[in-house]
């Protein structure tokens, strides 16, 4: 019986050690000191590092020393501290400018294993544009990087913008999850926008008072790599429907939002309809994959406001009608 019991103790110290979570301080509580505004990752949450030389950001829901910034900071998803970073910047003196942030696993990734990773983002709502691209790159060393990119590396796990995912919402957490076979002796992890500026999938959200700028901010929380083999993956949740349209576009070649594309989850049929103060119809479109490039009988338009009609159908058969007003700048 004695025996027995040891043996049942053994199995299930086994089984919860391939479901633990690998990261240590994933979700940013373990601190030296509490953090204050934008406090330096590496001087404050420990584990964590910023490989590029940007530097990634710790959080905490008691900032003493925080006076008027509460209001830019997010509820943390657990506990009363997290991560940050930009993911997209326009910098005229700098190309491509990312922050990253990097941490050693408590384990080396075993080969030929799946792993399971997720994360939480919110968008800083003062950042005027989002930025779908993002992911996880794992490595058997730490990455040290002198540039402001690590466009030369290919994350293991992205974000995935054409499922609906575009990482806009700056009241709530947003989940980031994917799973990968390790190619063995992994021990580092990297989580930072691994695109160039032009390939990055980013979306104009404007802002009232901040539009002049050109940036995109994430908060993350909730950092999690675990063997997913030999656990129970739980079914994907229910995809909600959701319908998304720009405020404003710029067509100017630039690579940056060139084209208006109705964004959304869910999505089966729809027709776009673009069209001038003078009611004519400049742009229309039944195909969710094509965009307006702000071009009217091959000519390119003036920066303008025009108005835009929308009917849908999403796949369960539920429809939407809505109209809006969207802003060409270059």
């Amino acid at each position: 019986m004695k025996r027995l019991f040891f043996i049942s103790c053994i199995i299930c110290l086994f089984v919860k050690s391939e479901a633990q979570n690998l990261v240590p301080n994933g979700s940013f509580e373990d601190t030296i000191a509490n953090p204050n505004w934008a406090s330096y990752l590496p001087q404050v949450c420990t584990n964590w590092l910023s490989p590029l030389p940007g530097s990634s950001d710790c959080f905490s829901d008691i900032n003493p020393f925080c006076l008027g910034c509460a209001s830019l900071l997010r509820t943390p998803r657990t506990g009363i501290a997290y991560g940050g970073l930009y993911t997209w910047q326009i910098d005229d003196t700098v190309s491509n400018f990312h922050e990253a942030m990097e941490v050693q696993l408590t384990d080396s990734l075993i080969a030929g294993k799946k792993y399971c990773v997720s994360f939480y983002v919110c968008r800083l709502y003062v950042s005027n544009y989002s930025c779908a691209s993002i992911g996880t790159y794992f490595s058997d060393t730490a990455i040290t990087n002198s540039s402001q990119t690590l466009t030369n590396y290919t994350p293991q796990v992205s974000n995935n913008a054409a499922t609906g995912n575009l990482l806009i919402d700056t009241a709530n957490w947003t989940l980031v999850s994917g799973s990968f076979i390790a190619s063995g002796g992994e021990k580092f992890m990297t989580l930072t926008n691994f695109a160039t500026n032009q390939l990055s999938d980013t979306i104009h959200v404007g802002h009232e008072y901040y539009n002049f700028q050109k940036y995109a901010y994430y908060f993350v929380d909730d950092v999690s790599v675990i063997l997913c083999d030999d656990t129970i993956i739980p079914p994907p949740s229910e995809i909600e429907n959701y319908l998304y349209v720009p405020t404003a576009f710029s067509p100017n070649g630039d690579g940056n939002n060139d084209l208006l594309f109705v964004r959304g989850k869910n999505i089966d049929q729809l027709n776009f309809s673009v069209y001038d103060r003078w009611g004519q119809r400049v742009f229309e479109t039944n195909d969710i994959n094509v965009g307006w490039d702000g071009r009217y009988n091959g000519e390119a338009m003036e920066n303008a406001v025009f108005v835009y009609y929308l009917t849908l159908t999403y796949a369960d058969g539920k429809t939407e009608i809505k109209k809006g007003n969207v802003s060409l700048i270059k």
